[in-house]
């Protein structure tokens, strides 16, 4: 008997290094959906060999909601090495002691640090985050793609000088007309910067600070615009409404502007979709690298963080998503740089003093005059949850479709004088 417990002894152990083995083979990156390059995973695979001499397979699982995966990562249902969360929840990550530390050890093998190409604009605001939590930023995460939100409109059906203002949202003539994104951190965002409009420019109050401190009166404040807004809410989406706008059907969309871009460019040249950020602001975010601390393969997550920063994959990643990458090198502002467009945008908060005016795409790299307007995202802590009930509860508000009601009033109201006239000609021709 001691002999058989031996030798199972010995196979558990042996079979137990034989996954470890195959672990370290094995990098899970977990990410949204539609957003990396084209051929990217198979190029790191490619590269990672060359560089290390072992081989490597990614198992990329994309995601809808990131809050489920963070939820996941922390009940310890999933085994994350790399993970690709908004930077409010790598600030969560952070507070709850989550994230590994990057190794960047590979620079002794002669590898460049390409993180060290990231804008100072990004860079500064997950610092900001990480003093809050007494670390340095840099050590853990790293800056990966960055946008803001705003609406999206096909101008078939609405003039732009309507949606100038989020007044819109509360129009009736819109009533049905509004695809929401399904991502709760930006709308109450938007919706704290249009409440709090008037005292923001009188420099009464701070956007930033309204978004990293919720109230149980700002909290209330909002859910109140969103019941009046509810009406004009059409459906909610997390990726299906830039293919909405791009077939041309639908009226708008609140989104980011990365899918803005990919609509307006893979839409019919007839149609004219037209992306604006309202007046009162709107919000400023960044999706980031990050390795939780349940990965396995700390080498390979870390080599990952630092080719998704390689200049040429940046772009790649760029050239597929429509985000704009959080690299700010001179390649990346030669290659973004389209002399043919006519006005020029200042990019000097994001590629610095050299970029103060230069032709861009002003959907994917935002004027500074409209990043002064938006509010960054932050942890919501212990009010995640309030929010969330809020939020699900409006979407879940049936809506008294008016024109359906007025549509089926009109026909009816038809067919009543139809039969009216009907009837009186039958008794003028029996009168006969």
């Amino acid at each position: 008997m001691r002999r058989i417990a031996t030798i199972v002894l010995a196979l558990c152990c042996l079979l137990g290094l034989q996954a470890q083995n195959n672990r370290q083979e094995v990098l899970r990156v977990y990410n949204w959906g539609d957003y990396i390059g084209e051929g990217v995973i198979d190029m790191f695979e490619k590269w990672y060999q060359d560089v290390t001499g072992h081989p490597i397979k990614v198992e990329y699982i994309t995601y809808d909601y990131p809050e489920d995966c963070f939820t996941q990562i922390l009940c310890g249902q999933a085994q994350v090495d790399v993970f690709c969360p908004p930077e409010y929840l790598a600030e969560r990550m952070m507070k709850h002691k989550m994230l590994h530390r990057i190794d960047t050890s590979f620079v002794e093998k002669g590898i460049p640090n390409w993180m060290n190409g990231t804008s100072p604009f990004i860079d500064d605001l997950l610092q900001h985050i990480g003093e809050a939590q007494g670390i340095v930023a840099k050590d853990y995460t790293i800056g990966y793609l960055w946008g803001n939100t705003g609406v999206l409109i096909n101008t078939k059906y609405v003039n732009p000088e309507d949606v100038y203002s989020w007044k819109f949202l509360f129009d009736p003539k819109f009533r049905g007309k509004v695809i929401m994104k399904d991502s709760f951190s930006d709308i109450y965002n938007i919706f704290i910067n249009y409440a709090f409009y008037d005292d923001i420019k009188a420099g009464t109050t701070n956007r930033n600070l309204l978004a990293a401190y919720l109230t149980n009166r700002n909290i209330a404040i909002v859910e109140d615009l969103l019941k009046q807004a509810r009406p004009q809410m059409k459906s909610f989406a997390v990726e299906d409404d830039k293919r909405q706008m791009q077939d041309g059907k639908e009226w708008m969309t609140l989104t980011w502007n990365g899918d803005a871009k990919w609509a307006i460019d893979e839409a019919d040249d007839k149609l004219q979709l037209q992306y604006i950020v309202p007046i009162e602001g709107s919000d400023c975010w960044a999706d980031c690298w990050v390795i939780p601390t349940s990965c396995q393969n700390v080498q390979a997550a870390s080599y990952w963080l630092n080719f998704m920063c390689r200049p040429d994959i940046a772009l790649l990643c760029m050239a597929e998503t429509g985000y704009s990458s959080a690299i700010a090198t001179p390649e990346i502002l030669e290659a973004v740089t389209d002399n043919s467009l006519q006005h020029t945008i200042d990019l000097s908060y994001f590629f610095g003093p050299e970029a103060t005016a230069v032709h861009v795409d002003s959907i994917m790299y935002p004027d500074k005059d409209v990043i002064s307007r938006c509010s960054f995202l932050r942890d919501s802590g212990d009010r995640q949850e309030v929010l969330r009930e809020i939020w699900e509860k409006v979407k879940d508000t049936s809506v008294d479709n008016f024109w359906s009601y007025a549509t089926i009033v009109g026909i009816a109201l038809l067919l009543i004088i139809a039969a009216i006239l009907l009837i009186h000609r039958k008794m003028t021709t029996t009168k006969k």
